[in-house]
């Protein structure tokens, strides 16, 4: 049973434009527990909009009460803060961090300050809410103990209530946390770095290349991101006793990091796609970034379109040790679907002991302490990744410190090293404390199926009605796009796409999906595209049946596909000729199609027609790579001139409806940088659930009729005849050689009109 999450988001949905801003406008909520909201996760952000102020979020029956705090939290319990209750937020906006396009509902940049657990320590939040006194313990990354809300009896402002510190062992009077602590957990950067993000990433990179990095080749990006050629070399070697020798040795030249219970992993951002490959005795190479959304999403949030890092993944118990027992309850909740509440529960930290690529930089030629350097330049001093504290010094007073805090062993290396791959190279030494190490706890990723746990979507919501007059329901698309994935997947992948949502079914109102949501699966890949008024947008790339899965479970109906592909989103390598009827008929539509593809014969550039799953035809037209936008929309343009000059009385290319009368509009301008064509099997948003079908040529007849191909027997179609489009996007048509002769073909039907004239005078 599930509520409507609009009769709690209802605020928050009517100020804001899903189209225009990147804030996520979340889904539909689990109805309450009957005990209430005892605990959960709390963010707080730092919102520079028009006046700057803090917004502490809590959560609360699914979604986050939220409170502006001019003046933000403090650690003094006699300091009291107004707090302004504001409009509901979505759970999503927990990992919100960016800045809000300008003229939306709160515009300016906006960073995570805090993030992490609250628990509400006088009953259900709930009630205590509507008492007007909220008591929590927060346990966050920043904020620590005892805190309180209480409501205002007379306030001339609306919802105002007083938030303060409760005295305990995290109070100080001495302290100003926000001045002491002013960046983001996520990125790292302040609120005011936000806004220059990439600029930020572009120092920081230009500085490792003037410190001796090199370019990165195309190999070595495949070196770096590819498990099987990891250059990881796993510490699985016992810890001897410092020799006398190492201890005489251990001076300037030497460096000391602390073995913390984990998980060692090789962690990749490449654009959007992150990784993180175990590198441990518990299974080299192994993917598990699905257990650890909060890392990936802090690793997408660095203002770096690459960063690799070698760390170990880590759980701190409420001590602050490092605990492997935590690791390996949290990962064995999340395999159980439980994924919310286990990385609420219990957080983890990327721990980075080494850098090897920044951007285009390829730092590992570099010194280790230079590296060192970098890394700690680029990570939060405090979030979910932090660059490793490293410790130096005499080597005695180092075993001494880290035994007399449970430590075991501490890893030597030398701060002149190189990065090798070379195991008999190798420039570091595992020595141990003297400290027994802790009874050893094994992290089973692989445990209960747990990939195929982890990439599976869970449809919600199945029986919501979708389309009313046919019964159809949100389960009933979902369950289509699973059938056709095979199919449709080779159209959309690498592919920017556009997505339209209709959370309430297509009667509803409906709104493009242009950013991906802050909380979308680690598994997601995403790119940045400009949409039509070169606005910057962060969409999906759909590359797999789980990321098509999760996108229907989103309510996006129809899918709509650019002409070009990542990374050259600058070429195109395909048109489109649209044959619109909405004025004529179907029968003139195919006569122009039909024509169509005898001129394409006669230039030998091949064509697939589909129906366009309303009433109109689409004729797509590969061109292989390495064509720009300019030279396929003037072969379409040139295209539809030849068909308008042949067939005047029912095809026109005029763009004002109302002077095209009944013929049919011959549409070439569906092929641009950021112009989009439903994308073949793609549902419509309109009665009878219709797909855009791929034909075969002759099946472009008369008898032709569209709207038998609907969600519900095209699946049966694909599984008889296949796909008729299957070899558009392998075709490598010698585009130069078909423009000329098309320029034959429109030289020879100039010809033929004006003898035509000639003869009628």
């Amino acid at each position: 049973m599930k509520e409507r999450a609009g009769s709690k988001l209802g605020d928050y949905r009517r100020k804001r434009r899903p189209e225009a801003t990147n804030e996520p406008f979340g889904g539909e909520l689990p109805v309450p527990s009957s005990e209430g909201t005892l605990s959960g996760a709390y963010v707080v952000h730092l919102h520079d909009a028009t006046r700057r102020h803090y917004d502490l979020r809590l959560e609360v029956g699914g979604v986050l009460a939220s409170f502006a705090v001019p003046r933000g939290p403090s650690l003094d319990p006699d300091e009291k803060a107004l707090a302004v209750k504001t409009e509901d937020h979505p759970i999503e906006y927990l990992d919100f961090e960016d800045v809000i396009p300008a003229k939306q509902y709160g515009a300016g940049p906006m960073i995570a300050w805090d993030r992490g657990t609250v628990e509400y320590l006088e009953g259900p939040a709930e009630e205590e809410i509507a008492s007007g006194k909220i008591h929590v313990a927060l346990r966050g990354m920043k904020l620590r103990g005892r805190y309180a809300l209480v409501k205002l009896a007379k306030s001339a402002k609306g919802d105002e209530w007083l938030l303060f510190k409760k005295a305990d062992e995290h109070a100080s009077k001495e302290r100003k946390i926000v001045e002491e602590l002013p960046r983001s957990v996520l990125s790292g950067l302040t609120v005011e770095e936000l806004v220059s993000a990439d600029a930020i990433g572009a120092a920081h990179v230009a500085r490792a290349l003037s410190l001796g990095a090199t370019k990165l080749t195309a190999r070595a990006v495949k070196e770096l991101v590819t498990p099987s050629r990891s250059p990881l070399i796993a510490a699985t070697a016992s810890a001897s006793a410092p020799s006398a020798a190492a201890a005489a040795r251990a001076r300037d030249g030497w460096v000391y990091d602390a073995e913390l219970e984990g998980v060692r992993v090789l962690a990749t951002r490449d654009g959007d796609l992150v990784t993180l490959h175990r590198f441990d005795a518990g299974g080299a190479g192994q993917p598990i970034e699905a257990f650890y959304p909060d890392v990936v999403r802090a690793l997408r949030a660095l203002p770096f379109s690459r960063i690799v890092l070698d760390g170990e993944l880590v759980a701190f118990d409420a001590s602050g040790h490092p605990s492997v027992k935590l690791l390996a309850q949290r990962v064995e909740k999340i395999a159980k679907g439980d994924a919310h509440r286990a990385t609420t529960n219990t957080p983890v930290v990327l721990v980075a002991k080494d850098l090897m690529a920044l951007g285009d930089a390829d730092v590992r030629p570099l010194p280790l302490v230079t590296r060192r350097e970098l890394l700690s330049a680029v990570l939060p001093e405090l979030g979910f990744l932090r660059a490793s504290p490293p410790l130096e010094g005499a080597l005695a007073p180092i075993l001494a410190f880290c035994a007399e805090h449970d430590v075991a062993a501490v890893v030597a290396k030398k701060k002149s090293s190189t990065y090798t791959l070379d195991p008999k190279k190798q420039p570091w030494t595992l020595l141990s404390t003297g400290a027994p190490p802790r009874p050893r706890v094994t992290v089973d990723h692989r445990a209960s199926d747990a990939r195929a746990v982890l990439r599976r979507v869970d449809v919600t919501n199945r029986a919501k009605l979708f389309w009313p007059d046919e019964g159809y329901t949100k389960g009933d698309l979902c369950d289509y796009y699973a059938s056709v994935a095979e199919v449709i997947l080779p159209y959309l992948a690498d592919r920017p796409v556009i997505l339209v949502r209709y959370p309430d079914g297509i009667a509803g109102k409906s709104f493009y999906q242009w950013n991906v949501p802050p909380g979308m699966p680690p598994w997601v890949r995403t790119l940045s595209v400009n949409d039509e008024n070169d606005e910057p947008k962060r969409g999906f790339l759909l590359d797999d049946a789980s990321t098509l899965l999760y996108i229907a479970n989103l309510a996006c109906i129809p899918l709509h596909i650019l002409a070009c592909r990542v990374p050259n989103l600058e070429q195109a390598d395909f048109f489109t000729v649209d044959f619109d009827v909405k004025q004529s008929e179907l029968k003139h539509a195919i006569t122009l199609a039909m024509r169509l593809h005898q001129h394409l014969d006669a230039i030998r550039l091949p064509s697939f027609a589909k129906t366009s799953g309303q009433s109109g035809l689409h004729v797509l037209v590969p061109l292989g790579k390495g064509q720009s936008f300019a030279t396929a929309r003037a072969l379409a343009d040139l295209l539809g001139k030849l068909l308008v000059e042949e067939f005047p009385d029912i095809a026109t290319m005029e763009r004002i409806v109302a002077r095209r009368g009944p013929r049919v509009y011959v549409d070439t301008g569906q092929t641009g940088q950021t112009r989009a064509i439903v994308a073949p099997y793609s549902v419509r948003a309109v009665a009878g659930a219709t797909v855009s079908t791929p034909l075969a040529w002759d099946e472009v007849d008369y008898d032709l009729e569209p709207r038998r191909f609907t969600m519900k027997t095209v699946p049966a179609r694909v599984a008889k005849v296949g796909d008729p489009m299957r070899g558009m996007l392998a075709t490598k048509p010698d585009v130069s050689a078909a423009v000329a002769r098309l320029s034959d073909l429109v030289a020879e039907g100039t010809t033929k009109r004006g003898k035509a004239k000639k003869t009628t005078r």
